[in-house]
Parts: structure tokens; sequence; C-alpha cells
């Protein structure tokens, strides 16, 4: 599985010791966690990041911005008016990111899925204003929805994920603010 890069889980190796144990007739095999850690240091393996992100700021220079910059500036606002929002994205197809390998094995990951939800949410510092969630799919009427009534969402749908975020600054931040 490994050569196909396929992650392989703790889960995944116990369910196939469960497997090889039935096959030859061990029953009181349970395949528990002690059993999986000692598998593993007895033949080498160890959980590896298959792919990451390296850091780009220095974690000084972000913690003496917010002691002293950041200080600064809000001394003079309300927690109730300092807002923020901020897009992410949904990969909802992506596979685990580590993976059991033996410890001189080259680990090399597969393309992940591009498949994606863009999520904005908002809130002010106190959490008392809570901006209504916004999801930007690609599809019209995704399948999950099909029968639901209402949601607690948001919901808009483009190709491209651009012009929903547009509509929801416009119009959600529009009728926050004047709040």
């Amino acid at each position: 599985m490994r050569d196909k890069n396929v992650p392989i889980s703790g889960p995944f190796i116990i369910e196939k010791a469960l497997q090889f144990a039935k096959a030859l007739g061990y029953d009181l095999f349970r395949g528990s966690n002690g059993w999986l850690e000692k598998f593993k240091r007895r033949h080498g393996i160890m959980a590896k990041v298959i792919s990451g992100e390296s850091k780009d700021v220095d974690d000084n220079d972000s913690e003496n911005w917010i002691t002293e910059t950041l200080s600064k500036i809000l001394k003079d606002y309300k927690p109730e008016n300092i807002s923020n929002s901020n897009e992410t994205a949904l990969f909802f197809q992506c596979l685990p990111q580590k993976t059991l390998a033996f410890k001189k094995e080259k680990c090399f990951g597969g393309k992940q899925s591009k498949a994606r939800l863009t999520v904005m949410l908002g809130s002010n510092m106190t959490g008392h204003q809570k901006l209504k969630s916004l999801v930007i799919g690609r599809s019209k009427n995704p399948r999950c929805f099909k029968g639901a009534k209402s949601l607690e969402i948001d919901y808009d749908f483009n190709k491209k994920n651009l012009e929903g975020r547009q509509k929801f600054v416009k119009n959600g931040f529009k009728s926050w603010i004047n709040v």
C-alpha cells in the first residue's frame, strides 16, 4: 500500500493483524493499542509527516507585535467594537498527512484532492455578535441539502468561489457594521 502512496494508520494495521490472526486460527488475538506500539517498536515503524508547510514567521516577532504594537492600537476601542472575519478552505476529500512506515523508508505522498468548500466566519471580540457563516461550494443544489427546510448557514455556489465572497463582504458586513 505504501508503494502506492496510500497513508497507513494504526487502526489499519490492527485490522489487518486481526484478519491474519483469524485466517491463522488465533481466536484470542485482540490487536490492542499496546500490541500496536510494541509491533511498531519491534519492526522500526514510526509515524511520519507526508506533507507539510514550513514556518515563515519567527515566533518572537509575532509575540512582540502582539504584546507591544497591537495592545497600543486596541486600547482606544471597546471589545464589542473590535471584529474580525476570515475565510478558509475546507478540503473535505484529503487523505491524512501522516503514515506509518519503516524508519529507513522514504515517505512520498500522492496528489491531494483539491475539492474544497470556502467557509467565511465573522464575530466581534466578545463573541456576542456573530455573522451567519457563509459556505461557498460548486453545486447549485448540493445533494446533502436535499429535504432540508432551513440551514444554520448561508450557502452560495460559484464555480470559482469568488463572487460569493464578494457578495458576503458587501451584504454581510454592511448589515453588521450598521448594527
